[in-house]
């Protein structure tokens, strides 16, 4: 072999493991991370299993949040049926349904893939079930005599699995999905205006102020932080809850974007109030007029931190209803 063929080989090889490796770092999902490194799946440069089965299915592999991929070794998982699900071996064993010399080893790793309880091929249009991709191989290790559901469930050590049709759509489902913002009367297409918006509105209200800045504002300031991030991780990638709506996290809890940005809306509006109630105070104590605007300051002054601590704990429910 010449010394430049020899060369070519080693600078390719390093450009695909230098790829496999940027691969695998974008994902965000740790579980994800982990699969894409398991026995079965193909992860080189030219040939990689997550960029051909988002070519086919339109996902955005880098933009899921962690905890889209779950670990579970409960084989009648719903999602079993209903979602995506990599069938893995912890551990070498015996092939109980081989019919050649050949496929009598099971590898460590991962067996096969499913979706909606379907066995996946690679095939040349992508991923996709047997017929579809009938020019393919299985995905994954793909053993002879183990390819069914039913197989699956007896052989596989444990499984992972997602909840495929709430990610599935990238870049394209962002944009048939995209809600409507709001924050009070005023309606928004991305979470850059909102977040815009937002900030300018708290900034507005605050400079109403007379007095010297107190807790109340601060805690404001952290609803509206808050609630920025949540929009900003809600309309990266749209997930779709219950009733078909938008969905995004606080504090590790799904929440739903509309109630997000309507506690938003009220946080702001009783911030104003609070302003206007405690300007209106010192004015009631200056001039020895009692104590009506300051006891409503004190009221509305806890309204705003019963909304702080729901956005604090993630709490949907709550968030929902101050």
């Amino acid at each position: 072999m010449k010394k430049s063929d020899l060369k070519s080989i080693i600078k390719e090889e390093l450009i695909n493991v230098l790829e496999e490796i940027r691969l695998n770092e974008a994902f965000a999902d740790p579980n994800i991370r982990k699969v894409s490194k398991m026995g079965g799946i193909k992860g080189n440069r030219y040939n990689n299993w997550f960029q051909r089965f988002a070519h086919t299915h339109n996902i955005a592999w880098d933009k899921l949040p962690a905890g889209t991929l779950s670990r579970s070794t409960n084989m009648n998982d719903p999602m079993v049926k209903k979602g995506l699900v990599f069938w893995v071996n912890t551990q070498r064993k015996q092939n109980p349904y081989a019919n050649r010399s050949w496929d009598t080893t099971l590898p460590e790793g991962v067996m096969a893939v499913t979706l909606m309880g379907k066995v996946q091929y690679d095939g040349r249009m992508g991923v996709g079930p047997k017929g579809i991709s009938k020019y393919g191989d299985a995905s994954g290790h793909g053993k002879r005599g183990t390819l069914q559901l039913k197989k699956l469930k007896e052989i596989a050590d444990e499984i992972y699995v997602m909840d495929f049709e709430t990610f599935r759509g990238g870049t394209k489902a962002l944009k048939a999905k995209r809600a409507d913002l709001k924050l009070g009367k005023d309606k928004f297409k991305d979470a850059r205006a909102w977040k815009a918006a937002n900030l300018a509105r708290y900034k507005d209200i605050m400079n109403a102020r007379v007095g010297s800045r107190d807790t109340v504002d601060a805690m404001v300031a952290k609803i509206v932080k808050i609630a920025n991030e949540a929009v900003a991780t809600g309309m990266e990638v749209i997930k779709i809850g219950k009733y078909d709506r938008i969905m995004t996290s606080i504090e590790g809890n799904e929440v739903e974007m509309d109630y997000v940005t309507s506690a938003m809306s009220r946080a702001l509006r009783s911030y104003a109030e609070y302003i206007r109630q405690d300007n209106s105070a010192a004015k009631e104590k200056e001039q020895g007029y009692g104590d009506y605007n300051a006891r409503a300051a004190k009221e509305t002054a806890g309204y705003i931190k019963k909304i702080l601590n729901a956005f604090e704990q993630g709490n949907a429910r709550e968030i929902g209803r101050y």
